[in-house]
């Protein structure tokens, strides 16, 4: 009886050198190599899955942290263009308040004019005073509170009484023929005449050093520092809160001084400014 092969055979002939020659394979082991291919496309299936799985994680990760690190980096840029635009606010503000203070003062000189003649009525041709109501007084007086408000921590006016004896910038050394820059203003003055804050804020420094001698350095708001160097007498200490036109010193002529003088400094950002325009 023939035993019946269920399985595959595999024949190859070449009719060139005469040869023939067959394979065969059976069953049992055609169904086992056919199970292995079959896991080993589904695993390479599954693999491939995974892959671009994790692939676009990764890429939605990457698109997440691009987007935070585009967010942080327009937030440093509007922050700069902020600090910037304040400070260009800052200096127009101080323009227009030197110009309204011409203003005040044309006025002023307008009105004793006009006071001394007496050819016009109060308030000019056309106008009444019954014209203007409350609101018009409420506008004016949230203006000017506001304005005092500002006023209050820039630095404006006079250390002390004294006129200026030497400018913020490039001088010759009194020490020496050498050329130095100096980063503030010197004020005349005798021992003992008062140096006063130029604006509200807290006593940073009330020490002694060689350069500055005693000196006074008081930290106000919007960046601003001002410095009262060469000092005779320190009143306030380490800390303590001043209010513009409040004392904190006396002239004299400590640590690197020719003679008896107030030197004043604004600092704004941690840069020396040119002072002469918050004295005037």
């Amino acid at each position: 009886m023939e035993k019946r092969n269920d399985g595959l055979s595999f024949i190859v002939c070449c009719n060139k050198f005469g040869w023939t020659r067959s394979w065969g394979i059976g069953r049992e082991r055609f169904q086992l190599l056919l199970g292995a291919l079959g896991v080993f496309v589904l695993g390479a299936l599954l693999s491939f899955f995974l892959s671009y799985k994790f692939y676009g994680d990764a890429q939605d990760i990457r698109a997440q942290k691009q987007a935070e690190i585009d967010e942080l980096l327009s937030a440093v840029e509007a922050m700069s263009h902020d600090i910037i635009g304040d400070k260009k606010l800052e200096d127009r503000f101080i323009k227009r308040v030197l110009r309204l203070e011409k203003k005040l003062a044309s006025m002023e000189r307008t009105l004793s004019e006009k006071k001394r003649r007496r050819t016009l009525p109060a308030g000019g041709s056309g106008f009444r005073t019954s014209d203007i109501g409350h609101d018009y007084f409420d506008a004016v007086e949230k203006d000017i509170d506001r304005l005092a408000k500002v006023l209050d921590f820039i630095p404006l006016g006079k250390p002390t009484r004294g006129g200026i004896s030497s400018r913020y910038g490039y001088r010759k050394s009194p020490f020496s023929e050498a050329r130095e820059f100096h980063g503030g203003i010197d004020f005349r003055g005798k021992i003992g005449d008062a140096a006063a804050a130029t604006a509200d804020g807290v006593v940073e420094k009330a020490k002694y050093d060689k350069g500055y001698g005693k000196h006074v350095i008081i930290r106000h708001k919007k960046g601003y520092k001002t410095l009262y160097g060469h000092l005779s007498k320190i009143s306030v200490t380490k800390g303590q809160k001043v209010v513009a036109g409040e004392k904190i010193g006396e002239v004299g002529s400590t640590g690197r001084s020719t003679g008896p003088h107030l030197h004043y400094e604004i600092i704004r950002h941690g840069r020396r400014i040119n002072p002469e325009k918050y004295v005037r």
